[in-house]
């Protein structure tokens, strides 16, 4: 009896089948308690038994799940009122974590999940005083969520290979926003901005921010590829790959994803400076585009310095850009709460107060558009070191995985790669980006997985194995 009780209970002595009943059943009750509680229209039943196939799918290759929920995230199609990455990345991590939790005895933990943890404990103490609790409780079931989704990502892609697929699944969707911005742009379907009047393409994305985002991120694989391929076909690959992402990047016109840009390449340069006449080539090509840009992208970037005034240096000048408005009132809001700020999801609240107000209307929707900003503004000093130590633990994490790296020279380049994208992602931020954002969350918790795959190739190494030379007996 007691065998019997221990074979049901052990999921490793599972058929296949039964495993795939279990993960059914619970799919199916996890689907039909997500249609009573959000209230979703039978008509969409259909999408979300695809999400559960999908999910039994990924407790078989827990890997390809994780790829298309990290896809999903930049193709923002909605169904009712989810778009496919809240659809599919609550059933996937969630059912994925348990069966990890249980058919591996135990998950490996990262350090960018206390971060992570320490800003839902600020979100919930504003809870107290906060203007909106419903939103207040939306930041903190999506902090709750980017936990465990960065707790799947660090748990699923444990080699170099799977390493590789995550950055080149985002990379392709980086190309297929490109391509679809270039043909917005070209149709002249793409928006005209109200303030500057000029043509911006938005891909698939929901806006011309995202699009640079994106674009901006990707970028730094294929130019690693370029620089450090041992193949010709390698580099030429990755040539050919930076200039389709540079047409989503150019018709985004995005000012903080090119300066983003501008100081990944500069870090690159520094890090890859044995690679002089590649980098030099890649100066000349850059250089050589200049002339063929459209005119939209230039009468933006005619007035940058004053219109990037206040936007990455604050300034207390008046004839600031729009962006640097919002920071002047964030800088205002932390002075008055300086400790504890005033709450996640609150600072449009406070912008429209005449003591905070730098002159311009807003409403009590209005983001900071400054990941720094709003750590300070929305949790004080304490929200501020915090960043800063999940900062400090990406740095760290890149540190220790290039230490005493042992492994082959293009994995090393994917490494760098993922080090000068977080670099990008750092300074893009000083003009958008949210601190409860599951990308921000996700490119910092990138390092942890760089950490991870690098320790096991020099675990690897250390086995004992076979001297040079030896023929080894059949």
């Amino acid at each position: 009896m007691r065998r019997q009780v221990r074979a049901l209970v052990d999921i490793r002595r599972w058929s296949w089948e039964t495993r795939v009943s279990t993960a059914a059943v619970s799919a199916l009750t996890l689907l039909v308690a997500l249609w009573l509680y959000l209230g979703i229209p039978m008509l969409w039943l259909p999408a979300l038994a695809a999400a559960s196939a999908l999910t039994i799918f990924t407790l078989h290759q827990p890997v390809f799940g994780v790829l298309a929920v990290v896809a999903a995230q930049y193709l923002p199609i909605a169904v009712g009122q989810l778009t496919l990455f809240q659809l599919l990345g609550g059933m996937v991590t969630i059912l994925c974590l348990i069966f990890y939790a249980v058919n591996r005895r135990g998950l490996v933990l990262s350090n960018m999940i206390p971060p992570i943890l320490a800003f839902t404990l600020l979100a919930l103490q504003s809870l107290s005083f906060t203007h909106d609790a419903d939103l207040t409780q939306y930041l903190i079931r999506k902090l709750i969520f980017n936990a465990l989704f960065c707790l799947l990502l660090v748990n699923v892609i444990d080699d170099l290979q799977k390493f590789r697929w995550l950055l080149w699944v985002v990379v392709g969707l980086g190309m297929i926003n490109s391509l679809v911005a270039t043909v917005q742009f070209w149709l002249g379907h793409a928006r005209i901005e109200e303030f500057s009047g000029v043509f911006r393409a938005k891909g698939l994305l929901e806006n011309e921010n995202q699009l640079g985002e994106i674009t901006a991120l990707c970028l730094m694989v294929p130019l690693q590829l370029f620089l450090a391929g041992d193949r010709r076909w390698k580099r030429g690959a990755g040539l050919l790959i930076c200039v389709l992402l540079s047409f989503g990047l150019v018709t985004s016109i995005s000012r903080g994803a090119v300066l983003a840009v501008l100081a990944g390449l500069g870090y690159v340069a520094l890090r890859a400076s044995h690679h002089r006449r590649r980098l030099l080539v890649f100066a000349v090509l850059v250089a050589a585009a200049f002339p063929f840009l459209p005119e939209a992208f230039f009468a933006r970037f005619r007035n940058l310095n004053q219109e990037m005034r206040g936007t990455v240096a604050l300034s207390r000048r008046v004839g600031l850009t729009e962006r640097g408005y919002f920071n002047k009132a964030g800088i205002r809001i932390w002075k008055a709460h300086p400790i504890l700020g005033v709450g996640l999801g609150n600072y449009g609240f406070y912008y429209i107060l005449p003591e905070f107000n730098p002159g311009r209307r807003g409403s009590t929707k209005l983001p900071p558009h400054n990941l720094y900003v709003q750590a300070l503004a929305e949790t004080g000093i304490v929200g501020f070191l915090v960043l800063c130590w999940w900062i400090f633990l990406a740095g760290l994490n890149y540190w220790n995985a290039q230490r005493n790296w042992e492994g082959s020279r293009m994995d090393l380049a994917y490494i760098r790669a993922c080090e000068a994208l977080t670099i990008v992602a750092l300074v893009m931020y000083f003009s958008g980006g949210a601190i409860m954002y599951t990308n921000f969350a996700m490119v910092l918790t990138l390092s942890y997985v760089c950490r991870r795959c690098a320790g096991r190739v020099q675990a690897a190494a250390a086995l004992p194995g076979p001297a040079p030379g030896t023929v080894v007996p059949a």
